[in-house]
């Protein structure tokens, strides 16, 4: 089912848009910062959502 999608495509048609440098780098920067943050929150909040500590054992 796959056989017939598998063919490499031209390069040209892989391409897309040309992004300039500012908003590639701005876009790295804010993904990078969420997933800094989730892991953060994850780190502080996640005994309590599991259930392995209560909220106000400190």
């Amino acid at each position: 089912m796959f056989a017939r999608f598998s063919r490499a495509l031209p390069r040209s048609q892989l391409a897309g848009p040309p992004i300039r440098p500012f908003y590639r780098y701005t876009a790295t920067g804010l993904g990078a910062s969420m997933w800094f943050w989730i892991f953060y929150k994850a780190k502080e909040d996640g005994p309590v959502l599991l259930g392995w500590k209560h909220p106000w054992d400190h």
